[in-house]
């Protein structure tokens, strides 16, 4: 949550290069912490279910079960849309914005600044009940104030907007992660965690590719808006359902013995 506001700061005081410097340097340390780990002898149970069969019972399962299917299609839906303001950010720094490296700094600070702000709300959350409308909410904040981004051409405007697109982006992906992480069984943690990871981290760069061959059409402005759409509509989809996912989502932690207020 910090490196990008970092970033932002270092691209406008000292370049982009010296960034990717210390990106590499930041790698030694956690190099050196996995060095130093020390861990005690574990019995490792080996499985006799064949991987396919494994990975066909994990999809199964995600997408039967209604929280999960939502947290996946939802952490997957806004980390592909954030992949369009990622991929478009320098463009709009500099042809809309009529800015430079610095401008483009800015931005990436003011997304950064979101994101941080939006973990430590979520922080002092006591329980999870209700992160079935933190998830809908942080879709739908996302897509409003990528929609504003996309059409300002202010710069106040447009860090304002990333702060918030930010803080919604954050929302729902520790919300999700939160969500998943509570209601699998230890059985089935690996495959349900690698699903999320596909859907989530892996639909970034989907979210450039798409980004760049949209924006080669239709321009960087259509391109944000039309992103930012598809985060408002699923919104509104995963809203007719907070019912279903509320009590599910009560149920199993109840089955599960944990003490939610």
């Amino acid at each position: 949550m910090l490196g990008p506001t970092v970033a932002g700061v270092l691209i406008a005081v000292v370049g982009s290069g010296i960034c990717f410097l210390l990106d590499t340097i930041s790698y030694l340390t956690v190099i050196a912490a996995l060095l130093a780990m020390r861990l005690a002898p574990k019995q490792v149970v080996i499985s006799r279910i064949k991987p396919l069969e494994e990975l066909k019972a994990s999809f199964i399962y995600a997408f039967r079960f209604l929280p999960i299917r939502f947290v996946l299609i939802g952490s997957a839906l806004v980390c592909f849309v954030w992949g369009f303001y990622l991929a478009l950010g320098p463009i709009f720094a500099r042809e809309v914005l009529h800015g430079g490296p610095n401008a483009f700094g800015f931005l990436m600070t003011a997304s950064g600044l979101g994101t941080l702000a939006g973990g430590i709300y979520l922080s002092w959350r006591n329980s999870v009940l209700g992160l079935e409308r933190i998830l809908a909410f942080g879709i739908a904040l996302m897509g409003v104030s990528l929609m504003v981004f996309a059409l300002s051409q202010l710069l106040w405007l447009s860090l304002l907007s990333l702060v918030l697109a930010g803080f919604g982006f954050i929302m729902q992906i520790i919300a999700g992660r939160t969500v998943v992480q509570l209601l699998v069984s230890d059985e089935n943690r690996g495959q349900i965690t690698s699903l999320y990871v596909i859907t989530s981290t892996g639909a970034v760069p989907i979210g450039n590719l798409v980004a760049g061959a949209l924006a080669s059409n239709i321009g960087a402005v259509n391109t944000v808006i039309f992103g930012a759409s598809i985060c408002i509509v699923g919104s509104l989809l995963f809203t007719q359902q907070f019912s279903a996912f509320h009590d599910l989502v009560r149920l199993n932690l109840d089955a599960r013995g944990f003490n939610i207020k």
